[in-house]
């Protein structure tokens, strides 16, 4: 049980750093980038299926980041200190 805790715990961390340094808009604006990049060097040279299996993809990942963004809050943890000395 500690090591699927644990595993909690990074991705908890993992998920909250990667939307510290990224904004939903930043997200959603790259993976435009993405995919028009994959659009513009090989749609051409695949086939119907694999085209809107990218585009599909694509979108729902899109609807998820914005899906996402209104769920989103990132959790606030108190550090514990120890209690001060009263000397």
């Amino acid at each position: 049980m500690d090591t699927e805790n644990s595993k909690r715990e990074r991705l908890q961390l993992l998920v909250h750093s990667f939307f510290k340094e990224h904004s939903f808009d930043e997200l959603i604006d790259l993976l435009y980038i993405l995919y028009r990049g994959w659009a513009l060097q090989v749609s051409l040279k695949v086939d119907r299926e694999e085209r809107l299996r990218v585009l599909t993809c694509y979108s729902e990942l899109k609807e998820f980041l914005e899906e996402f963004s209104d769920l989103y809050t990132p959790e606030i943890r108190v550090a514990k200190h120890p209690p001060e000395d009263s000397f």
